[in-house]
C-alpha cells in the first residue's frame, strides 16, 4: 500500500486531476474513478486503475456493493488537512446506480505475472506493485529492469518480498509503541548471537580485571589499568553505536557486535572511546567537578589543621626542638627544670596557705580561702604552659597520646563537616542529573555519532523533549537493569569474599560480574535502538 500522502494523477474523461492516494478510495466509492480510467504516480507512465494492485480491493468492494476497506489518510507526524479546504473531486460519471464496469477489477496475485497469468512472477514493480515474469520488463544493461506498465524500476521478487516483510514487521513494531515488549525482545536479542556474546563478554571481562589490577602499585600497573578502562569504554560504546545504527535502519536481525571483518581502528575503537568520554562528561561532568572542588577544599582544610599541629609540636616557649633524638637527650635537663619549678610553686602555695590561716585566727570574719597573690597566679600559668610544652615535646619524640589524637580528629571532623554539608547537597543534585541524563547522552552518541553533539546537553535535552513519555519509560527500565546489576555484583562479592586478594580485589566476582554487565550493555543498546527506531519521525532520523 503506497503512502496515503503520495500524489497521484487521475485522467477522467480527458481531464487530469492531482490527488493524494488516500483520497482515491473516495473517488472509487463515489463513482468518480472507474477501473478503466488512467492513473499514474508522479511522472511514471499512465496505466489503467484496475492494474494498480493497491486499488483492486476498493474496485472489488464497489462492484460487490460492499463497504470500502479502511484506509489511513493522514500519517503520523504530518499536519492534518484543513477542514475548510475540501479536496477537489471530479463530478461522478454516474450518480444514480452503482457502476458495473465493462472492465471489472481482477483479483491481485503478486505471485503471478500481471500480463501472463500462467507464469510465476520473477520481478515486482516498485511503482505499481505488479508482478512480472522474466520476459515482461524492459532491460537496461544487465541489472536495470523497467516496468512495462508504469515505467518504474522492478526488483527481483525475492528481494521485494523480503523488503515487504521487513516493512510489515516495522509497521507492527511502530504501532505497538515503546514498552515492556521491547524489553522482552532486547533481553533475548543477544542470545541470537551466542558466539559474539561470549567473545565480547570475555574480552570485556579481561579489560575489567586488568583495570581493577591497576591498584597493585607501580606506575606501569596504573597506566595499564587506565588503558584497560579506556578500552572497556570503547568496547561498550562500540556495541551501543553499532546496535543503534542497525536498529534505526530496521535491521533488527543484525549482530549487536561490530563486524571485525571490516575492522577499522578509528571507527571501532578510537571513535567510540571519544563518544564515551563525551557522554560521561555531559551527564556526570557537573558531579565530577563538584567532587574535585570538594576534595580540594577538604584537603586544604586538613592540611592547614595539620600544619597548625606541627607548628605547636615543633616549638617550646624559650627553646627550639631540633629532632626526636636530641629531645630525648635533653629530657633529663628539662625534667630537672620542671621539678624545680614544681617545688618552688608548692612552697609558694604552702606559705600563702599558712598566712591565710593566721589571718583567720586573728579575725574570725575573714574566710579561710587562701589568698594567692599575682605572682602565684603567674607561676601557675607558667606551670600549665610548661606541662603542655613537656607533653608536646614528648609526643613529638614518642608519638601522640590517645587523648591528643581524639582531640585532633574531632577538630578535623568539625572542620570537614563545615565544608561537607553544602558539597553533599550539590553533589547529590549533580548525581541525580547524571543518572537522569545519561540515557539521553547515549542515545545522542548512537544516532549522531559525533563528539560535539554528544557533549552538548542542549541536544540531549531536545532529544528528551521529543521522546516525551517514552523517555520516562526508558528511565524506568534502565533503573531496573541497574538495580539488577548492583544486586548481582553484591551477591557475587559475598559468595567469593574468601577469594579476595590484596591489591587485585575479588577477581572471580569481578570476572563473572563483567560477563553479566556486558550482557546488560547489549540489552540497553537494543532498548535504545527500538526506541529511536519507533520515534525516528519525531527525531528527524532517516529509516
Amino acid at each position: 500500500m503506497p503512502e496515503a500522502s503520495e500524489i497521484w494523477q487521475v485522467d477522467v474523461n480527458g481531464t487530469v486531476y492531482d490527488a493524494a492516494f488516500g483520497e482515491l478510495p473516495e473517488w472509487i466509492d463515489g463513482g468518480s474513478l472507474l477501473p478503466g480510467d488512467k492513473v499514474r504516480k508522479g511522472n511514471l507512465r499512465w496505466i489503467e486503475a484496475r492494474r494498480v494492485p493497491s486499488l483492486v480491493p476498493f474496485f472489488n468492494a464497489k462492484e460487490k456493493c460492499e463497504p470500502m476497506p479502511f484506509v489511513v489518510t493522514v500519517t503520523e507526524g504530518e499536519p492534518t488537512p484543513d477542514p475548510v479546504a475540501e479536496p477537489t473531486i471530479p463530478e461522478p460519471t454516474v450518480m444514480a446506480e452503482p457502476v458495473i464496469s465493462s472492465t471489472p477489477a481482477v483479483a491481485f496475485d503478486p505471485t503471478r505475472c500481471s500480463l501472463h497469468a500462467d507464469r510465476e512472477s520473477f520481478y515486482l514493480c516498485d511503482g505499481c506493485a505488479n508482478g512480472f515474469c522474466k520476459e515482461c520488463p524492459t532491460s537496461y544493461g544487465s541489472s536495470v529492469k523497467i516496468c512495462p506498465l508504469c515505467g518504474a524500476m522492478c526488483k527481483r521478487a525475492e528481494e521485494a518480498r523480503a523488503i515487504n516483510k521487513l516493512l510489515q514487521q516495522e509497521s507492527v513494531v511502530i504501532n505497538e509503541g515503546f514498552g515492556l515488549g521491547d524489553l522482552t525482545r532486547a533481553l533475548g536479542h543477544p542470545f541470537n548471537f551466542k558466539v559474539s556474546l561470549i567473545f565480547g563478554a570475555f574480552l570485556f571481562m579481561l579489560l575489567t580485571v586488568a583495570r581493577s589490577s591497576g591498584g597493585m602499585g607501580g606506575i606501569y600497573m596504573a597506566v595499564g589499568g587506565i588503558f584497560a578502562g579506556m578500552s572497556a569504554n570503547a568496547l561498550t560504546f562500540g556495541v551501543l553505536s553499532h546496535t543503534i545504527n542497525n536498529f534505526i535502519q530496521g535491521k533488527f536481525d543484525e549482530n549487536f557486535m561490530p563486524d571485525f571483518d571490516d575492522f577499522e581502528l578509528w571507527e571501532d575503537v578510537i571513535h567510540p572511546f571519544f563518544l564515551s568520554i563525551a557522554a560521561y562528561l555531559s551527564a556526570f561532568g557537573p558531579f565530577f567537578f563538584t567532587l574535585a572542588v570538594g576534595f580540594y577544599l577538604v584537603s586544604s582544610a586538613v592540611s592547614e589543621q595539620m600544619d597548625s599541629y606541627k607548628s605547636d609540636l615543633e616549638r617550646i616557649p624559650g627553646t627550639h626542638i631540633y629532632n626526636g633524638r636530641q629531645l630525648v637527650d635533653q629530657s633529663g635537663d628539662v625534667k630537672e627544670v620542671l621539678q624545680g619549678i614544681d617545688q618552688r610553686q608548692r612552697e609558694r602555695i604552702a606559705t600563702a596557705t599558712e598566712t591565710a590561716d593566721e589571718n583567720v585566727e586573728e579575725d574570725p570574719d575573714v574566710t579561710g580561702t587562701p589568698i594567692v597573690d599575682e605572682e602565684s597566679r603567674q607561676q601557675e600559668e607558667l606551670w600549665a604552659a610548661a606541662t603542655e610544652s613537656r607533653k608536646q615535646s614528648l609526643e613529638s619524640a614518642f608519638g601522640k597520646t590517645p587523648e591528643t589524637e581524639a582531640k585532633e580528629n574531632g577538630e578535623m571532623i568539625q572542620a570537614v563537616l563545615g565544608l561537607a554539608a553544602p558539597l553533599v547537597v550539590v553533589g547529590f543534585i549533580t548525581l541525580l542529573w547524571g543518572l537522569f541524563y545519561f540515557p539521553a547522552a547515549c542515545a545522542v552518541a548512537g544516532y549522531t555519532r559525533t563528539f560535539s553533539a554528544t557533549i552538548n546537553p542542549l541536544v540531549g535535552l531536545d532529544t528528551i523533549k521529543r521522546l516525551g513519555i517514552d523517555y520516562i519509560k526508558l528511565l524506568g527500565i534502565t533503573t531496573i537493569l541497574t538495580v539488577a546489576s548492583i544486586f548481582v555484583g553484591a551477591i557475587l562479592s559475598l559468595v567469593f569474599a574468601p577469594l579476595a586478594l590484596p591489591g587485585l580485589g575479588n577477581i572471580p566476582a569481578t570476572a563473572i560480574n563483567a560477563f553479566f554487565t556486558f550482557y546488560l550493555v547489549a540489552v540497553f543498546s537494543c532498548l535504545l535502538g527500538y526506541l529511536l527506531f519507533k520515534r525516528a519521525d519525531k527525531l528527524g532520523l532517516q529509516r
